[in-house]
């Protein structure tokens, strides 16, 4: 019994010191962010560069920072086979309202949902295609600075087939499921990401749609590739992830190299996670900047899902 007074006393004692603990903040300037990609394939998008600046966890954000954010004026150049392919800086806000739709359907962005002025950089001579195996250098200079990354374009390993599946019940008899086959080479490691487009829209990456095949060389799978888009206001919000009858389907399946496949896993562990998550450092591949340089070997796969 006394033990047990001793152990409650304790806790007691425990629980009146603690206090709030707030982490220390950097004050230093803000990193440079990456995102920029390459593409061998199908249908392959020219190679672009977004360039933007860090903001602090703990900072306000407001709508009317974004254009801040934006890095311009860098001499972005992807160097590949002993040439180098300078990049040019656009921003949306000096295209038509044509060319605002396609780079925002490129970019995976809705073009009506955009109030600030997106800027990347990209390859308008369109004389840099990306080739399976092939090595693509990256180099940014801004601010009296120089940043490097490097990426190759795996070979493709393509999903062979699939199929859209109805559910038990009636409550989601208007959804279906997408189900597909993949048969790994088994002779190394390769690694995947996908995304989805409904009726024409932009390209959304899905939750949970990083792979590799760590557990399944030289086999032959079936899996679940979820829908990226949202059900609508007024739609079964169990229909996540499923495909509505009627529409039309398109997937994009890319293989990636494994720093590819290591940001982009990092980033969606991190970014599915609740408010008592545990730390998570997003692994890039860019020298001393944050992001990605990642190469993408491209299939299409389009359906109406009946």
């Amino acid at each position: 019994m006394k033990s047990i007074l001793v152990l409650a006393l304790a806790i007691l004692l425990l629980a009146s010191c603690e206090r709030e603990f707030t982490p220390e903040i950097s004050q230093e300037a803000p990193d440079l962010v990456v995102e920029g990609y390459i593409e061998a394939g199908e249908n392959p998008l020219p190679p672009y560069v977004i360039l933007t600046r860090s903001k602090s966890f703990y900072g306000d954000i407001d709508p009317g920072d974004f254009d801040e954010l934006y890095v311009h004026d860098a001499q972005v150049t992807v160097h590949n086979n002993g040439i180098d392919y300078p990049l040019t800086e656009i921003c949306l806000n000096a295209l038509t309202e044509e060319q605002k739709a396609f780079v925002s359907q490129m970019l995976g962005l809705n073009a009506d949902s955009i109030t600030a002025n997106l800027c990347f950089y990209v390859d308008v001579s369109m004389q840099l295609n990306g080739q399976e195996g092939q090595r693509y250098d990256l180099t940014i200079v801004e601010n009296g600075k120089q940043h490097e990354a490097t990426t190759t374009i795996p070979r493709l390993v393509p999903i062979d087939s699939f199929f859209f599946q109805a559910l038990p019940g009636d409550q989601l008899k208007d959804y279906r499921e997408l189900h597909a086959f993949l048969t790994d080479p088994g002779d190394g490691l390769d690694y995947w990401r996908y995304f989805t487009s409904i009726n024409d829209s932009a390209y959304v990456r899905p939750n949970f749609s990083i792979y590799d095949d760590g557990f399944i060389s030289g086999q032959t799978i079936e899996f679940v590739p979820n829908n990226g888009v949202k059900p609508a206001e007024g739609e079964d919000p169990l229909a996540f992830g499923l495909y509505k009858v009627g529409d039309s389907l398109s997937l994009k399946w890319a293989s990636i190299d494994k720093a590819h496949y290591q940001f982009e896993k990092t980033a969606e562990f991190s970014a599915n996670q609740g408010p008592f998550s545990s730390y998570v450092r997003i692994k890039g591949n860019v020298s001393d900047a944050l992001g990605i340089w990642g190469g993408m070997n491209i299939q299409y796969l389009q359906a109406k899902i009946e």
